[in-house]
């Protein structure tokens, strides 16, 4: 198959890492009810893009890339944590906060872009045109990244990243397991329910900024919520809607490779439509097994 021809393998290894960060993230978030925070962080992600733009890093040298993540993903964990205070503020409407952010965070994006642009203006056309076609690239690059792009420092810095978030989930699991179920008690049982949200949100904002950058706005977001949405309704029990979310996630992410490969569609969106019907077959599934328990 041409999935493992030596152009795709980085590419396929890159979902698939992704995928491995996604699917405990997912159940999470499901649980949580934060289904909308991968779309609020990601398009905050805009408003990053923006600073990044004004302070001068455009290029695609490694230095101007390091710096564009780090204001980036910096930028994304502030507005992670301000939709975490509004939230809390506003009576736990985490919706209203993620549309207000995220409304903020885009209008100041363009601002920015709008800026750096009319800086450029003042140089000679040459220059400007070029540094206009580099403030582009970076928006598409970052906004609205292609799997098939993936390079092998992509593949590593998504293990990187994987490494550090799976760590940190299964070292405060007991307590973002606890926060999740019966966020109301935590403080009696000595979890600081604030802390810990904060940490949650923490760890989606650094897996939806290294998810866009490799696959795109859409995958970056389907992949925090269909594993994990799709294996609730398969078990209620943690430790095995943990299993089935990590085999929707991984085998999705294979099979809408392979089936956007062979039909030369894009790869990010063939992915998000397997884990779809994955979700649809789940909920089928659950709904027959309740109507069998019925009869």
């Amino acid at each position: 198959m041409s999935i493992f021809h030596a152009d795709h393998l980085p590419a396929l290894l890159a979902g698939l890492g992704i995928a491995l960060i996604g699917a405990p993230l997912s159940v999470f978030v499901v649980l949580k009810r934060l289904a909308f925070i991968g779309q609020g962080v990601s398009h905050a992600a805009f408003g990053g893009v923006g600073v990044a733009l004004v302070l001068g890093f455009a290029g695609s040298s490694v230095t101007d890339s390091v710096m564009q993540s780090i204001i980036i993903l910096s930028f994304s964990i502030g507005a992670a944590l301000v939709i975490a205070a509004l939230g809390r503020s506003n009576r736990g409407r985490i919706d209203t906060a993620i549309g207000i952010v995220l409304s903020a965070s885009m209008a100041l994006g363009f601002i920015l872009f709008n800026i750096a642009e009319s800086r450029h203006d003042h140089d000679d056309h040459g220059h400007a045109h070029g540094a206009h076609a580099d403030e582009h690239h970076v928006i598409e690059e970052i906004l609205f990244g292609n799997i098939l792009d993936a390079n092998w420092n992509m593949v590593w810095a998504t293990l990187v990243a994987g490494a550090l978030i799976l760590t940190a989930l299964w070292w405060f699991r007991h307590k973002l397991v606890f926060w999740s179920f019966d966020e109301p008690v935590c403080a009696a049982y000595g979890v600081r329910e604030y802390r810990t949200g904060n940490l949650l949100l923490i760890l989606l904002a650094l897996a939806v900024v290294m998810s866009m950058q490799v696959v795109g706005v859409i995958l970056a977001a389907a992949i925090l919520v269909l594993p994990g949405a799709a294996a609730l309704h398969l078990s209620s029990r943690l430790r095995v809607v943990m299993i089935w979310s990590l085999a929707i996630a991984l085998g999705g992410t294979v099979i809408g490779f392979v089936i956007g490969d062979a039909s030369h569609w894009p790869i990010g969106p063939s992915i998000v439509l397997v884990q779809s019907c994955a979700y649809l077959g789940a909920l089928g599934s659950n709904k027959a097994m309740g109507a069998l328990r019925s009869s």
